[in-house]
């Protein structure tokens, strides 16, 4: 089952950059971008594009490597529909605090750690190269940012790190919620899994009732066959059906392993006419012979 990916990742980095160029050139205004309380009636925009705000170059070089590299392959792994889901709560657990409590808003710390714990979660013994030079596990890092997130909310007064706590505890908490709820990958993969078992199933029990139908009339051409020392003409047209029926796809048991349907794997196989066939033209030989064909 195909994922639906429509490149969110790619769209938020996008606005991302786009922002912070306008505002770093004096060409936007953050007050327009930031979320206030008093004011979402006049900018409702600003429910959403708070989270683009940047306090500067290293905030913002460190949110976009997060969001590409940890973002990307969870929209990639959940689909774009689930993915916009953990965005949207994290953001709306993050903006509806600051509403409540009154406090402006802005910056994506709250996603970003979002993300990175979300990503450790999953994927915990992945390494990075912290600073270009330290290998370092994702699940330290997640530790590290966690603190972070803290220090930093508590810097920006103890309401606004609250909304920032509450925006991270949001998206974190919908993964952790959804988390055992598979994928359209995976349900794909089952859905396909179980229609071959249900098709194998179909094909053993036809082979079963084909092969229970020539059984009776194989032991009989066998027993005929033998005391003859060679197939009566009477014979030919089932000796014709079972060669008809052969299958040159699958490499059938020896001789001596040929049951008929008493043995329950010769019993479904679909191999059962070339086997039969065979077994009637041996009897034929050893009859002819005098050899017992035990």
């Amino acid at each position: 089952m195909r994922k639906e990916i429509w490149h969110l990742t790619e769209g938020l980095l996008f606005f991302h950059f786009a922002v912070y160029f306008l505002t770093s050139t004096g060409q936007g205004s953050v007050e327009v971008l930031a979320l206030i309380p008093g004011l979402v009636a006049a900018r409702p925009w600003t429910l959403v594009t708070f989270q683009f705000i940047h306090g500067g170059m290293i905030s913002f070089f460190f949110s976009m490597l997060v969001l590409w590299i940890m973002a990307r392959p969870l929209e990639q792994m959940w689909g774009s529909l689930r993915f916009l889901m953990f965005w949207f709560i994290s953001i709306a657990g993050a903006a509806g605090t600051a509403m409540m409590l009154g406090v402006p808003l802005g910056g994506d710390i709250f996603l970003s750690t979002s993300l990175l714990f979300t990503f450790a979660t999953l994927y915990p013994d992945t390494e990075f190269l912290l600073f270009f030079i330290l290998p370092v596990k994702v699940k330290y890092l997640a530790v590290v940012a966690g603190a972070f997130l803290v220090f930093s909310s508590l810097s920006m007064g103890l309401l606004a790190g609250a909304a920032n706590v509450v925006g991270m505890s949001a998206g974190y908490g919908f993964f952790l919620v959804t988390r055992k709820i598979p994928t359209r990958r995976q349900m794909g993969f089952k859905l396909a899994k179980k229609r071959a078992a249900h098709a194998i199933a179909e094909e053993a029990n036809d082979a079963a009732q084909r092969n229970m139908a020539w059984d009776a009339r194989v032991r009989q051409a066998e027993t005929e066959s033998r005391a003859a020392g060679k197939i009566p003409e009477g014979l030919l047209p089932l000796l014709e059906e079972l060669d008809a029926a052969r299958d040159p796809s699958i490499t059938v048991c020896g001789p001596e392993d040929f049951h008929h349907i008493d043995d329950e794997v010769c019993r479904t196989c679909v191999g059962f006419a070339e086997c039969a066939a065979r077994a009637i033209r041996a009897a034929a030989e050893a009859g002819e012979t005098g050899l017992s064909q035990d």
